[in-house]
């Protein structure tokens, strides 16, 4: 089950207002920057389906048989399958369809030979002659549906199933292999239904409550789904994958505690997996359980050093801890934006907005001196300007850049980066308010004023908050 990456600007408080007069520092001191949710875990392997195939079946022969026919052909055929001789199956299960090609067990047996000797697509046609003989036979459609899926034939393949499932309706594995089918097909609607019913016949089936999990994520089912995975880990306790799953569904419900602990269950059974630590310490950073966060990302850091998006939010978590330093540690080195190959990585923005901020913050909380603390804004300006030169339509990136250069008194670029701010996202309140201010600071209260005013619509208590510094 994967989410695509996504960076995440909700996160971004840089701009919540201050009631003091340096407001543009004090909004940045609100923010730790960006955290990159993860891609979902992805859906299990195809497993090797457990309603096909089926072996060939013998009926009852008369003790003594012609010499050469149809029949005695297909009994010669089914001993060689008996004894795993597939090929030498094949011409006599021919020979017999030409003497009698209505003779649905030869048909059949010919479709499973066929099949076993990996001749998928040439084991199609003897597979469905079979159903169309014998519709009462439920073995054919299931082979017939095995090797319909094999070949991608989806929507084939749940028909063949479907056939198989009217004939046995309380046959567990028919109903798995038929959501499977759906599953692949893109209906997720019938896929469950289908892993429903098996689920009720075989409750402690792990691969069909795995399934059923994966079709109600699918549809956006996120509690149906966590269900679903539990039932999995109650039976299999070892079962990483599906402890990662269950994180997933956690995760797509906001439940951060809960989506911790089961990727801490998948960290524990998927050993040295760089992709689950990343999950846990983001669910721990939701959690803002800063310590653990912390801890498990760098465990994951070590294991995938070019990783930007785990570095970013390791970052994150540093500066939610007031740890600036080690954020700029970890971050400059991965800052190189002279080479295209590293500025195209995933995590790239992510990485370049948390150093900035970490500057940012670092400068008013760190800094050791006066010229200490122009340097670090200088570098904030320094980075976020890349930022928005490489991602212009980040209104976050270019509001924080406007805190950082009102920091240093430049109040008419700041000007700008906020007003870029506010046509990228009209209603950015903090944006408007960091606006207002540094209109006001440039000498022009006219327009500070009038920023106030969108601001009033927008937000009341925030424009209050700003009227004293404007007026």
């Amino acid at each position: 089950m994967k989410l695509s990456r996504q960076l995440m600007p909700g996160l971004i408080l840089a701009l919540a207002c201050a009631g003091v007069l340096h407001a543009q520092e004090s909004d940045l001191a609100g923010s730790a920057g960006v955290f990159i949710e993860p891609a979902r875990a992805k859906s299990s392997p195809a497993r090797e389906r457990k309603a096909a195939p089926r072996r060939s079946r013998k009926k009852p022969e008369p003790k003594k048989l012609p010499a050469v026919t149809a029949k005695s052909l297909n009994q010669r055929a089914e001993t060689a399958i008996d004894a795993g001789r597939f090929a030498e199956a094949v011409e006599p299960l021919r020979q017999a369809i030409k003497i009698d090609g209505d003779f649905a067990d030869a048909h059949y047996n010919l479709g499973f030979a066929l099949y076993s000797l990996g001749k998928t697509a040439e084991a199609v046609e003897p597979l469905r002659r079979a159903t169309e003989l014998d519709p009462a036979d439920a073995d054919a459609p299931v082979n017939l549906g095995a090797a319909l899926a094999k070949l991608g034939r989806h929507a084939e393949a749940a028909a063949a199933y479907e056939k198989a499932k009217s004939l046995s309706p309380n046959n567990a594995d028919v109903l798995t292999a038929l959501g499977e089918e759906y599953r692949a097909a893109g209906d997720n609607g019938r896929a469950v239904a289908a892993f429903k019913r098996a689920a009720e016949i075989s409750p402690d089936d792990t691969e069909t409550q795995f399934e059923l999990g994966e079709a109600f994520y699918a549809l956006g089912q996120y509690a149906e789904a966590a269900k679903a995975f539990s039932n999995v880990v109650r039976v299999a306790q070892a079962n990483g994958e599906a402890y990662e799953n269950l994180g997933d569904s956690y995760r797509a419900l906001e439940r951060w505690p809960e989506a911790a602990a089961a990727y801490g269950d998948a960290a524990r059974h998927k050993n040295g997996d760089a992709d689950v630590l990343k999950r846990q310490g983001y669910a721990l950073g939701r959690s803002k359980r800063w310590p653990e966060a912390a801890d498990v990302l760098k465990k994951a850091v070590a294991l995938r050093p070019d990783d930007m998006e785990t570095a970013a939010n390791l970052a994150w978590v540093y500066n939610n801890s007031e740890r600036y330093r080690l954020s700029i540690d970890l971050l400059k080195p991965l800052a190189d934006v002279t080479r295209p190959v590293a500025v195209a990585k995933p995590g790239m923005m992510a990485v370049l907005f948390n150093l900035g901020t970490a500057y940012g913050h670092l400068a008013q909380k760190g800094a050791k001196n006066d010229a200490e603390r122009k340097t670090l804004f200088t570098q904030a300006v320094e980075t976020l300007d890349v930022v928005v030169k490489l991602k212009p339509d980040w209104p976050e990136a270019h509001n924080n850049l406007g805190v950082a250069l009102g920091s240093l008194g430049r109040f008419k670029e700041a000007v700008a980066a906020h007003a870029e701010a506010v046509r990228l996202k009209p209603d950015y309140a903090g944006a408007l308010f960091n606006l207002a201010y540094a209109y006001r600071k440039s000498g022009d209260k006219k327009m500070a004023l009038e920023t106030h005013k969108r601001l009033q619509a927008i937000n009341a208590s925030m424009a209050a908050r700003l009227y004293p510094l404007v007026k």
